[in-house]
């Protein structure tokens, strides 16, 4: 049995580097890292550049797009954990996140950041909402809401080829906006959301009281729920509703098999990642560092066999395996620095 513990913004470029420091590790974790059996993998799907543990993710429930190589549908199986309908009563076609964001204009791009200077409050949300909904169904689509998140169903599907929100989010929109054959019906709908939201009170309110304004829906993880192949994780914990979805279309399948192993979703390198924040970046490893310790612990109790840690950066994953004899062999030590660098290898 395997505890795979996958760790988002773990790894980061030679420039990050300098800044974070040699010392942004302790050295107990740092030592387990440089001494355990590393193996590297290319995650380089475009609808995750810059998000890596997503594509990590979806290949580990064997989700995969429709046609091949586009991005794997999401929303409907984050829909279902997140307590929306099972299916027999949500409309027919596609499920999309549609998250309400805040850009930014910076010269020569527009940056993408999520409301959270501060975050909406439920009656600032609700009514957004509304006006949103309300564009949504002149355009032929329906928005709804489940667990805080926003998703709009399409029927018929809208083509389109989106990037994830944790991939954009301190990025330069341009390149990552939606692109296919719907493009046009989607811009339609969103010049029309932000115009309506510019004039709303509530923009006006926070916009005066120097707070974030929501200026912007992000499309993105759209298509339609259906079984999943079995999966290697009996057991999974994390918060976000996709990966309880995800899991959950594959357990029916996975009971048969009776998979043993342990996935932990560990999120909170990622936000001080992708905000270049290198001072909570290296408190978050810290943090890290006590969970290893207590995985390891049951490891060595026999709850668990060995410890895998997957280190998730843009494009790729490294994955050390700290098993047992990870920490009892002095003479294989590599450079952390080159354990955490994200290189093309």
């Amino acid at each position: 049995m395997t505890h795979v513990l996958l760790v988002a913004g773990a790894l980061i470029f030679e420039p990050d580097w300098d800044q974070a420091g040699a010392d942004c590790v302790p050295e107990r974790l740092a030592r387990r890292l440089t001494r355990a059996r590393r193996t590297w993998q290319a995650l380089d799907a475009s609808w995750s550049d810059g998000a890596a543990h997503l594509e990590w993710l979806a290949r580990a429930f064997r989700v995969s797009g429709d046609p091949p190589g586009r991005a794997p549908a999401c929303a409907p199986y984050s829909w279902r954990a997140a307590g929306g309908q099972d299916g027999s009563d949500a409309p027919a076609g596609d499920i999309w996140f549609c998250d309400p964001v805040h850009l930014s204009l910076e010269p020569e791009r527009t940056v993408l950041a999520p409301i959270d200077s501060p975050p909406l409050t439920d009656t600032e949300a609700r009514e957004l909402f509304d006006e949103a909904a309300d564009s949504a169904r002149s355009h032929g689509a329906e928005l709804r809401r489940a667990a805080n998140g926003w998703y709009l169903f399409m029927d018929p599907p809208w083509e389109l080829q989106t990037t994830a929100l944790q991939a954009a989010v301190g990025a330069s929109v341009e390149a990552r906006l939606p692109q296919g054959r719907h493009a046009t019906q989607w811009r339609r709908l969103l010049n029309e959301v932000q115009m309506r939201w510019h004039a709303s009170r509530v923009s006006r309110e926070r916009e005066a009281r120097g707070q974030q304004a929501a200026n912007g829906l992000w499309l993105h993880g759209g298509g339609a729920w259906r079984a999943l192949a079995p999966s290697r994780f009996a057991r999974v914990h994390s918060d976000e509703p996709l990966v309880l979805g995800w899991q959950q279309a594959a357990r029916a399948a996975s009971d048969a098999g009776l998979p043993s192993d342990t996935l932990t979703v560990w999120p909170h390198l990622f936000e001080p990642y992708w905000r270049r924040d290198w001072r909570g970046w290296a408190a978050a490893w810290a943090r890290l560092d006590s969970e290893v310790e207590s995985l390891l612990q049951a490891a060595r109790s026999g709850r668990d066999g060995r410890v895998e840690l997957v280190a998730c950066g843009r494009r790729a994953a490294a994955t050390f395996a700290l098993d047992r004899s990870a920490a009892v062999l002095p003479w294989r030590r590599r450079a952390l620095h080159d354990d955490l660098l994200e290189t093309v290898q």
